[in-house]
């Protein structure tokens, strides 16, 4: 899916005054990191490293790995699809609603597709031979899966590979990275993402981690220099400044609390629970497309239209937690569309 993403401000004319369609981190100190990439400027004039090979070194560092179990990846996006090119052909269940390109991975290349919504799945959920693939936690409605639960399902469905997409995981403070979990089950593979909690989307970073075997197998089909050299330099600094560029999870978890609780006020509007600081809002009246159309014409404000994930209607829309004062703004904005639709 080249479109339908969330934050597509770009398409508009006017300023966007306020973004809420995008569960990217919006804070962090980027300027220490603006500086260090300009300070690795001139490494553009080679070509990076074939295989990111020192991020991955510095990755296997933090995370306690051996390097030969991760793949460096533009974006968490390629990591899906050489997951799926790896497996061409097999069968796929995907649990829904949860982020597109997954099924679109997996359609271009010709996996048999099967889907299961998050309110059907628990712990023993049995599974067709194949791959699974989990948001966790998950985007657009914030579910999580806990790590017993996770571990069960390993345990139950020995002959299905559980692809686990972590890339919200710094965004809530209700489960940890299930990373303990990969050296005990061969069939577990996780994609992470340095873009949400970092706040950098347009370097395109992420990585897989899983067992020796299936790592080389994916590594088959990757193209080289897909990571960029400045992107690589950006996962080091990030890496090696962790604690100053990490969403601040309580902040996160307040905010959220008070921003839904005067949501919930504004008549019209179904607020769905969430375990993160995105969450799924669903409109009585009119559509998700309608509303996003007059935030932006009349305030300048940027929301996630949901009703193009699989299992969702055109009710449906997503909102990220912001600071108070623009969370104040989509309030207000919100009250006086509620009074024009009574």
């Amino acid at each position: 899916m080249l479109h339908g993403h969330g934050d597509d401000g770009y398409q508009y004319k006017q300023p966007i005054v306020a973004n809420f369609s995008s569960n990217v981190w919006f804070g962090g100190k980027l300027e220490h990191l603006k500086q260090h990439l300009f300070s690795n400027w001139e490494k553009i004039h080679s070509y990076p490293e074939a295989a990111a090979e020192s991020l991955v070194d510095a990755l296997a560092s933090e995370l306690d790995v051996n390097k030969h179990q991760i793949i460096a990846t533009n974006g968490a996006t390629e990591a899906f699809y050489l997951i799926a090119q790896c497996f061409s052909g097999l069968k796929s269940t995907i649990i829904i609603p949860t982020f597109s390109e997954y099924e679109d991975a997996c359609k271009v290349n010709k996996h048999k597709l099967y889907f299961i919504n998050w309110t059907e799945l628990n712990s023993t959920t049995l599974f067709e031979e194949g791959l699974v693939w989990i948001c966790n936690p998950n985007n657009p409605s914030g579910n999580i899966l806990g790590l017993n639960d996770l571990e069960n399902l390993l345990n139950c469905n020995s002959k299905s590979i559980f692809v686990i997409d972590e890339a919200y995981i710094d965004f809530t403070d209700e489960i940890g990275s299930s990373i303990d979990l990969v050296d005990k089950y061969q069939n577990l593979i996780l994609v992470k993402s340095l873009t949400k909690n970092f706040a950098i989307p347009g370097l395109r970073l992420g990585y897989l981690i899983s067992n020796k075997t299936l790592v080389q197998n994916i590594q088959f089909y990757k193209a080289p220099w897909t990571v960029n050299s400045l992107a690589i330099e950006a996962g080091k600094f990030l890496l090696a400044n962790k604690i100053d560029f990490v969403p601040p999870v309580n902040y996160y978890k307040s905010e959220a609390k008070k921003f839904k609780e005067n949501l919930k006020k504004i008549s019209g509007l179904r607020i769905h629970p969430s375990k993160t600081s995105f969450f799924l809002v669903e409109l009585e009246k009119s559509s998700a497309l309608e509303l996003k159309k007059f935030l932006i014409s009349n305030f300048g404000i940027l929301i996630r239209d949901a009703s193009n994930f699989r299992g969702l209607t055109s009710s449906y829309f997503r909102i990220a937690t912001q600071t108070k004062e623009k969370n104040q703004l989509l309030i207000d904005a919100l009250t006086e569309w509620s009074k024009l639709n009574l």
